[in-house]
């Protein structure tokens, strides 16, 4: 395997993305949002914006089971909620 330039040996570089970068956005994005913070507001924040383009972010969102993820936290917020008001006298 032919070595192009000093980033040429490393795994993910023919890909050009950066997986932790992916993983640490994403991390982010569902404790932001565990907090209690809209996806909106999340996405407009200077973290957001420093880890990458805005078409990296997308393609971020876009290629992981985040929206899945979310929709479980809302899911359980819901029922947090809901026992909460059955409890109450």
């Amino acid at each position: 395997m032919a070595n192009s330039g000093p980033l040429g040996g490393t795994p993910y570089f023919f890909s050009a993305r950066r997986p932790f970068r992916e993983e640490r956005l994403l991390s982010y994005i569902r404790r932001e949002h565990r907090r209690g913070r809209h996806l909106g507001e999340i996405l407009d924040d200077p973290y957001v914006r420093r880890c990458g383009s805005r078409e990296f972010v997308w393609a971020t969102l876009r290629d992981t089971s985040l929206i899945e993820l979310l929709e479980a936290d809302v899911r359980e917020a819901f029922e947090r909620a809901t026992d909460a008001l059955s409890n109450q006298p």
